[in-house]
């Protein structure tokens, strides 16, 4: 939901209760105010009426009004008090019942005891109540429309300038040369976040190049030390006055070399992939690729008396090139290290996803922790570079991939549909 859709629902909730409440407390005061007032009408009359009978001695006569009615009954007792009521009574003028106003009082006359009873209709008083909650009410279905149109509209502009700022940063790639250029904004705020942007980008990308050329310059500088190293062993393990335990702590020593080479080139890739070097991507077919490193490998596979069976579709997938490459060689590689004499590897591959399945004597391994840069089991020794690179490579291209263990099998689906 987005940010001005969540401020107008509670913008205009908190306005529907606040109008409730104002009109609820309205109706009831306003109806309060125009009772009091017909009250005090009553009230006259009867000032009226009695001040009539101190200067004439008897009772007026009852003259007709338009809703209101004045009646006088003999009673036997004296009651000093007033009462107000309301009640139903039939109009006389339109012969039907409507709500009255009545006010109760005794009054003496020549010493004989009245209880007049002044009435008046109500009629007008609902009509108006009713009319001025309609007004009230029209008024504010209106302010509400109107409220939530502007509110709509004003904030529409108003962060049309966030929307833009989003849109660029969208589109910023960190290996690029270009910075963030934002248009002029005249929000305080938003010029603000798009200043912090600016300046933060701007760093981002200074530290970007220097870890990038930190990164080559190391790999670069490393290798060449290391070659050296190893042909310096070359040498020696052809030496021919070497015994047999020189020969041997030579090539454990030039083994050594190897991996180290091996695990510098891993840890280049693996911060290539982070720093997303490898952004551009096109179809690979997925088929053609897989008979090539089964091609490739086929030897060392029949080396180890390794069956290969493979059902391969016809698929393309979009990814970076090179990655591919990388992704399957891991794969292929993983699932033949981990293998034994006469064991077998099935390659599936479908339109929704690529399955490798190897046999092994090796125990089912951690799922949680199986990508994890150089994992260790103490059973099972270590993997290494070779699955993080995978799984990284995976996350850049949009590849689930899930480990399976069934019965001294080890497989990776790698799913893209």
């Amino acid at each position: 939901m987005k940010l001005f859709t969540r401020y107008n629902r509670v913008n205009l909730l908190a306005t529907i209760i606040i109008f409730l409440f104002a009109s609820a407390a309205f109706y009831f005061l306003l109806r309060y105010i125009l009772v009091s007032q017909v009250n005090e009408d009553l009230r006259i009359e009867q000032h009226e009426i009695e001040t009539y009978v101190k200067e004439h001695n008897v009772l007026p006569e009852p003259v007709p009004v338009k809703d209101q009615e004045i009646n006088y009954v003999r009673v036997k007792e004296f009651a000093p008090k007033r009462k107000f009521s309301t009640v139903e009574m039939l109009d006389s003028s339109e012969h039907e019942k409507n709500a009255y106003k009545i006010l109760v009082f005794d009054i003496i006359v020549n010493g004989q005891i009245f209880q007049a009873t002044v009435a008046k209709s109500l009629e007008r008083t609902e009509g108006l109540i009713k009319s001025i909650l309609l007004i009230t009410s029209i008024t504010i279905l209106l302010i509400l429309i109107t409220a939530v149109v502007i509110n709509r509209i004003l904030l529409k502009r108003l962060w049309k300038p966030f929307y833009s700022t989003m849109d660029i940063v969208k589109n910023f790639r960190i290996d690029k040369k270009h910075g963030l250029h934002f248009p002029a904004a005249t929000i305080d705020e938003f010029a603000f976040m798009n200043k912090t942007l600016e300046e933060t980008t701007r760093q981002a990308s200074k530290d970007y190049s220097l870890l990038k050329e930190f990164t080559e310059n190391a790999s670069h500088e490393m290798q060449t030390p290391l070659a050296i190293i190893r042909s310096k062993l070359d040498l020696f393990i052809q030496h021919e006055n070497l015994s047999d335990e020189q020969t041997k702590t030579m090539q454990s020593a030039y083994q050594a070399v190897e991996k180290l080479s091996g695990l510098n080139q891993s840890l280049l890739l693996l911060a290539k992939i982070e720093n997303n070097q490898y952004t551009e991507t096109q179809p690979v077919n997925f088929k053609q690729k897989l008979e090539d490193k089964v091609s490739a490998f086929n030897e060392l596979w029949q080396g180890q008396h390794i069956s290969v069976s493979t059902s391969l579709a016809d698929v393309s997938v979009n990814m970076n090139g090179e990655l591919a490459d990388i992704l399957f060689n891991n794969l292929l590689s993983n699932a033949t290290r981990y293998n034994f004499q006469g064991g077998f590897i099935k390659i599936e591959l479908t339109n929704e996803h690529l399955k490798i399945t190897n046999s092994s004597r090796q125990a089912r391994l951690d799922p949680e922790r199986l990508f994890s840069r150089f994992y260790r089991n103490d059973e099972q020794g270590k993997n290494g570079l070779g699955l993080s690179i995978v799984k990284q490579i995976c996350g850049i291209s949009k590849i689930r991939i899930e480990y399976l263990f069934d019965q001294n099998t080890h497989s990776f689906l790698l799913s893209w549909a």
